[in-house]
């Protein structure tokens, strides 16, 4: 007789049962303050991991996480538990079983059904249509296929990560986390649940028959929203480190007031009043910037499918909106609004990803600017004075740039270069657009 998995070593499970642990009425307004508020209680000591464990949990049901991630308390390292991975396996592989499923079903539903006005009298909108489809499902396979091929990747960055965070702990970390937790767990986990809703609330207010919408929802939005979930993962992780930079840039700052506070005295350094020195922060900046290079390693790859989705979607979606009001007069206004819809989303994924790569590079210009103003005393202070040149030199060859294989960065440009790509496109079809 076969042994049968038990409750107690399905470890997504029991992340999930978590949550239903803490709804009763003392723990549920703890565990809510807990996970979205700005402020640290003086007695709560926040981990740069484990405000993102809502996120977490999302991962590990979809499989999009290869191993469970245990955060215990008192320690500095996160667990990583390693027999997890087949359990998370078998959650990837039902999602996408599912995903492959219903693409098959869908595809041959449009290539035979002539239920569909729209997509029978145009060739143009049904190819473009199953293109979509068949984009979708490469994004997915590269999300999966990364995910578990570059297992070892992801555990080597979650425990630097958290190494990384406590090398420096001499400051009011707090603030720093709790901006992080409510980016985190308001702003991108809510957003995440805010298009859910309004993704199922598009599909099943149409005119369409309930097969065809449940054919929407498996081929089409479950592949968005793990699309989604993939790009809010790899915004949170490179927050962590935007995090980890934010934390140099404080102690840098720390350093700063205190040569400052010493010059304005004429007194010279006293051996233990600055608890970290610039060496020190160097080391850390290494640290993250490495972590930046594994994120961008293991990323690359679904972000680079993703933006070719992106890119046809808006093209695909904005054209079928000019066939309609240009050349057909039963657009109705549901379909308007959905591949308005469908558009707005591209830009919010394309947002998200050129911002990451912004938000990383003005931390680090940030850093640069505070050590260049850290003031030295002659020859008294050659050694801080040749640290600053040696950390400053660092910086230039350290680039915190995030390239997709070195092809094209990940900067604010990005969001430009896809608008105006996909207007040209858009002019080039539509002029060859023949009237109905």
């Amino acid at each position: 007789m076969t042994n049968i998995p038990t409750l107690h070593n399905f470890t997504v499970t029991c992340d999930f049962i978590y949550f239903f642990k803490v709804f009763n009425a003392g723990a549920m307004l703890t565990t809510l303050r807990q996970y979205f508020s700005p402020f640290a209680r003086r007695n709560e000591e926040l981990r740069l991991l484990e405000i993102f464990r809502p996120l977490y949990v999302v991962l590990s049901l979809l499989g999009l996480i290869p191993c469970s991630i245990e955060f215990p308390k008192g320690k500095q390292d996160c667990v990583i538990l390693h027999r997890s991975a087949f359990n998370h396996s078998l959650c990837a592989l039902f999602t996408l079983l599912t995903v492959y499923v219903f693409f098959a079903i869908h595809v041959h539903q449009v290539l035979t059904s002539r239920d569909d006005n729209i997509l029978v009298d145009d060739k143009m909108a049904k190819t473009n249509y199953i293109i979509e489809l068949v984009t979708q499902l490469i994004f997915c396979n590269a999300a999966y296929f990364c995910a578990f091929r570059r297992k070892y990747l992801y555990v080597t960055m979650l425990k630097e990560i958290t190494r990384s965070w406590d090398d420096l702990p001499y400051v009011n970390r707090g603030a720093i986390l709790g901006y992080l937790r409510v980016k985190i767990n308001c702003v991108i986990f809510g957003s995440l649940i805010v298009l859910f809703t309004t993704l199922m609330a598009v599909t099943y207010t149409g005119s369409s028959s309930l097969w065809k919408r449940i054919l929407i929802t498996l081929s089409f939005n479950l592949p968005e929203m793990i699309q989604f979930i993939v790009v809010s993962f790899y915004y949170v992780l490179v927050l962590t480190v935007v995090a980890l930079l934010k934390n140099i840039e404080t102690h840098c700052k720390m350093l700063l007031r205190a040569r400052r506070s010493i010059k304005n005295n004429s007194s010279k350094v006293e051996p233990g009043r600055i608890p970290i020195s610039l060496s020190q922060m160097q080391s850390v900046y290494v640290k993250a910037l490495r972590i930046k290079r594994q994120i961008n390693s293991v990323f690359q790859a679904p972000i680079l499918f993703s933006l070719l989705q992106c890119f046809h979607t808006m093209v695909s979606e904005s054209y079928d909106i000019c066939q309609g009001l240009l050349y057909q007069d039963k657009l109705s206004t549901h379909s308007l609004v959905e591949c308005s819809y469908w558009v707005t989303l591209q830009l919010l994924k394309v947002y998200a990803l050129a911002h990451s790569g912004t938000l990383l590079k003005s931390q680090a210009l940030r850093i640069g600017q505070t050590i260049h103003n850290i003031p030295t005393n002659g020859d008294d202070d050659i050694k801080l004075f040749v640290e600053i040149q040696h950390f400053s030199t660092l910086m230039s060859f350290q680039d915190p740039e995030i390239t997709i294989f070195g092809y094209f960065p990940l900067e604010a440009p990005l969001m430009f270069n896809m608008i105006a790509a996909a207007a040209m496109y858009l002019i080039i079809l539509v002029q060859f657009a023949k009237a109905k």
